[in-house]
């Protein structure tokens, strides 16, 4: 039961994340290239992560939900680190999100 909610909190952290970067995506496209590049970039990276949290809510692999779950908080920490100078917003969420990951990573650990 504890691999499903990590493996599901995991999912829906790489969903958001992946949204971002799409929302990144169309806004960079008003941008000069070099925005649109790194944005494209940020696409790539995002729905890989997804695709692999999509697998592992099908296919049970406790050492990988383990190396997601630990990127997705990482990414989550930093993600509320940067949104310091954005909002509270994207500061609180972020950082909550990776908490509620850390504690779902540590009962799987």
């Amino acid at each position: 039961m504890t691999y499903y909610l990590c493996a599901i909190f995991t999912l829906i952290s790489a969903a958001v994340s992946f949204g971002f970067s799409i929302d990144a995506y169309v806004s960079a496209k008003k941008q000069p290239a070099s925005g649109l590049i790194t944005a494209k970039y940020a696409v790539s990276r995002s729905l890989g992560i997804l695709v692999v949290a999509i697998g592992l809510v099908i296919f049970v692999s406790r050492p990988y939900l383990i190396g997601l779950a630990t990127i997705m908080t990482l990414i989550q920490l930093f993600d509320g680190l940067i949104g310091f100078k954005v909002s509270l917003f994207k500061t609180v969420g972020p950082l909550l999100t990776a908490l509620v990951n850390a504690i779902l990573l540590f009962l799987i650990l």
